[in-house]
């Protein structure tokens, strides 16, 4: 178990190695910021104490149905800890009805007490409360002991912490393994290049039965594989160089257009019909779970989901190599709290809880990433199962090539949500994969002068 231990930690660690910035004032009520300074008083079983009165919390989260299931475990462990705080989950169903559904509630001043954020929380910094005020009293996250240390780094913005990580994650090739043993077809291997991948589809395309494709489409569905091929190429999408800069170039846009639209002409990926069918926002919108493809680009912490809403058996595999190291190993998720929030130190204690309880982490597991808690990956690392076990191999094999996460393009659910639209004009012959390439370069160019 220390290796499972250890490459937790690692992954963790690829963060980064900057010190985090000072800390700065929070945003709270002055009755919030009267007791941040004020150490809370010992419990017997170790949880930072409450001073408030009675309150009740709103959590907005997305995931699907076991997601919700785990974390309203969760919040029924943490409201027998703490029974003066009743917390009321929000799950949102997929990525962009969540932020859809959140970006209305902050228009409309009814914005969730906690809320769920990926890479995309500097988008929404200025709703936040910065929680440096609360670091080793009801935020207990500021030693190594406690909370890999790095974890703090992409979590802070202009010398703020605004976001507490929920773990850490990285992009994986989850396969039907029962398919492909029944059709005779050999697993992927970890680290294989693009043009290896090329050819493993064009095998298992001769094996599969009808109607059974290689490859989910995953070429403009899903944008940070399109940033991991163009990290490839020495040309990131977008860096925090001068305050933020992208490299990218119409060329290698294009490359990776053509890559797929190659792909499918093959018959390797979906026709565009079919790929429309599946969003590939989760395992019920995905066509890997739908048997419509036997290998599909997916997040780590997805791996179980995908899995329990699977009678087949999955396996993972790491992305193709090749070029310039490009594997990120990044936080999953994150937890931030409303600065409007009426009941920010209760909410606090809640993030607390979340990431630092071991009690929490046994239930909620790697199901928002890798934990960067010492104590709870202890906790988790003993029952971990076959696919956990592919997981963490997989941080393994791709250890010489990891790099630190890159930030997010600013406006980045736009980008998302522009860059399939794109993708599917190409498909339906609407676009040619030049002019493709032409306008994912300029949509970089616009959303990053916003």
């Amino acid at each position: 178990m220390k290796r499972i231990i250890t490459l937790s930690l690692a992954a963790c660690l690829a963060v980064g190695l900057t010190a985090c910035g000072a800390p700065a004032g929070s945003s709270a009520s002055s009755s919030a910021e009267t007791r941040n300074t004020t150490e809370p008083a010992e419990r017997a079983d170790g949880l930072p104490a409450y001073t408030g009165e009675p309150v009740e919390l709103r959590f907005g989260w997305w995931g699907n149905e076991e997601r919700a299931e785990i974390t309203n475990k969760v919040i029924d462990l943490f409201q027998r800890a703490y029974p003066e705080i009743t917390v009321k989950g929000e799950p949102n169903g997929g990525t962009p009805d969540h932020f859809q559904i959140i970006d209305t509630q902050i228009q409309g001043g009814n914005a969730p007490d906690l809320i769920q954020f990926g890479g995309n929380y500097p988008d929404y910094k200025q709703y936040l409360t910065p929680l440096d005020g609360y670091l080793g009293k009801q935020l207990l996250i500021d030693t190594p002991e406690a909370f890999d240390q790095t974890a703090l780094i992409p979590a802070t913005q202009d010398g703020s912490l605004y976001v507490v990580s929920l773990g850490t994650n990285a992009l994986v090739l989850a396969y039907n393994r029962t398919m492909l043993e029944s059709a005779g077809a050999s697993q992927p291997n970890d680290n294989m290049t693009w043009d290896d991948l090329k050819v493993y589809g064009q095998e298992l395309k001769a094996k599969l039965p009808e109607g059974v494709f290689p490859f989910v489409d995953n070429g403009t569905n899903q944008a940070n594989y399109l940033s991991y091929y163009l990290r490839q190429l020495g040309t990131p999408l977008w860096t925090s160089d001068d305050g933020g800069k992208s490299y990218a170039t119409e060329e290698n846009l294009t490359s990776w257009l053509q890559l797929w639209a190659d792909m499918r002409a093959e018959g390797l990926v979906p026709d565009v019909d079919t790929t429309a069918t599946y969003a590939e926002t989760g395992a019920d919108s995905s066509a890997l779970v739908a048997g419509k493809a036997a290998v599909g680009m997916i997040w780590s912490n997805q791996v179980a989901a995908y899995q329990a809403s699977m009678t087949d058996t999955l396996g993972a595999a790491a992305l193709p190599a090749g070029g310039e190291k490009a594997y990120a190993i990044q936080m999953s998720q994150y937890i931030g709290v409303n600065k409007d929030s009426k009941n920010i130190e209760a909410a606090v204690l809640f993030a607390n809880f979340f990431v630092t309880s071991p009690e929490a982490g046994a239930m909620l597991g790697t199901n928002r990433g890798v934990p960067c808690s010492p104590v709870v990956r202890k906790t988790i690392s003993g029952g971990a199962t076959e696919l956990d076990a592919a997981v963490y191999r997989i941080y393994d094999a791709v250890a010489d090539r990891t790099i630190p996460q890159d930030p997010n393009l600013p406006n980045d659910q736009e980008f998302v949500n522009e860059l399939q639209l794109i993708g599917q004009a190409i498909g339906y012959g609407n676009s040619s994969v030049e002019q493709g390439g032409k306008d994912i370069l300029a949509l970089v160019q616009r959303l990053a002068q916003k």
